[in-house]
């Protein structure tokens, strides 16, 4: 028997009148919306209200809500669909984060065929449960798939764009399991400029274009400043066939390692660009923000640092000290590296196409 459905408008207003109107017989949890956008999952397990950060990330809220309202055009499903409808939460990790966004069709589709580049806005931050981010394959590649976070993880930061935060639904977000779905996600606009936020297939793609071409000369600009940067920092630096630009500070001795040496290695870091430090930690010798670095135990051959580092510690000696230049392709190229931390502090982040400047010694 079929059931009358309600007028989506009427049915927004509904939702929003019962928001307001939510509190229990103490007093307590009241929840008021205040001017925004809100998302509204429905899922098989209950309601979750997302406010959407459209005046800070206004790109990535366009993705979500043109999708959510059929506006964008996509290779899912045609213009006027709804994207999100059918979605399964196709990844749960308990205590990390429950991720959907993969639209409900019969194909392979993982996305809705384009992609569009991160929107990293400096004052938001992974370092509370319920926040809402994207989902990609890299840097610049976001699509549909989006993550709520159960937790805290706050070493998230820089790596995706978040564009919201979880207001109501908390507990149900909770009992999520891998293969529930989203039965229909309502947008819900509150105030004048919220309003007047409307998403179209043009207005979206214009964002888009803007985006990638801010990419581009962040980059020009970037590979500019590197390149004035190794003129003052190492005019008179040695050069390995690859290209890496060392000084040799201290000469070692004995010979050099072959294949299965056991070095003891230990480093400082800093980006080419910018202030920022590291050093080298026990685990592997990955980085990390700690007062002094500490030595860990590097074989030849088998520990992979990056291109730069394994290139330069195969041609020193046992005592040698150098200080190296590795240009983001001969460092962490396109990868986000996180520091590894158990203490609680700050993770480093080396975000991708970024040059580093390295102090580097062979105990033994």
């Amino acid at each position: 028997m079929n059931r009358l459905l309600l007028n989506p408008i009427l049915f927004s207003l509904l939702f929003v009148t019962a928001i307001f109107s939510q509190q229990n017989t103490a007093g307590k949890n009241k929840l008021r919306l205040q001017n925004g956008i809100y998302a509204q999952l429905n899922t098989n397990k209950g309601t979750i209200v997302l406010k959407l950060d459209y005046k800070h990330v206004p790109m990535t809220v366009a993705n979500f809500v043109g999708l959510a309202e059929g506006t964008i055009k996509n290779d899912a499903l045609p213009l006027g669909k709804p994207y999100f409808n059918g979605s399964v939460w196709h990844r749960v990790v308990p205590g990390f984060v429950i991720q959907s966004g993969m639209p409900a069709v019969k194909d392979t589709l993982e996305g809705p065929g384009y992609e569009f580049p991160n929107e990293i806005f400096p004052g938001l931050s992974y370092n509370k449960t319920g926040i809402l981010g994207m989902a990609n394959a890299g840097p610049n590649t976001n699509g549909s798939q989006f993550f709520i976070t159960l937790s805290d993880y706050p070493h998230l930061d820089g790596r995706y764009t978040i564009f919201g935060v979880v207001v109501e639904g908390m507990d149900i977000i909770n009992k999520i399991v891998q293969g529930d779905t989203i039965k229909s996600v309502i947008i819900t606009r509150i105030g004048e400029k919220a309003n007047d936020f409307k998403v179209t297939d043009e207005s979206f793609k214009k964002m888009v274009d803007d985006a990638k071409e801010k990419v581009k000369i962040d980059n020009e600009k970037r590979m500019s400043d590197e390149i004035q940067a190794l003129k003052t920092i190492m005019p008179n630096a040695a050069e390995t066939a690859s290209g890496i630009k060392y000084i040799i500070e201290k000469e070692g001795t004995d010979n050099k390692p072959y294949d299965g040496s056991i070095l003891t290695v230990k480093y400082k870091g800093k980006f080419l660009l910018g202030t920022k430090e590291f050093a080298s930690t026990k685990s592997d010798g990955k980085p990390d923000i700690i007062e002094s670095p500490e030595a860990f135990e590097y074989i030849v051959g088998k520990t992979k640092i990056n291109p730069a580092l394994d290139e330069i510690l195969v041609d020193m000696k046992k005592g040698e000290k150098r200080k190296i230049i590795a240009l983001s392709k001969d460092a962490y190229g396109e990868d986000v590296v996180l520091g590894k931390r158990s203490d609680g502090k700050k993770y480093v982040v080396i975000p991708p196409n970024t040059s580093l400047v390295y102090e580097i010694e062979i105990l033994r």
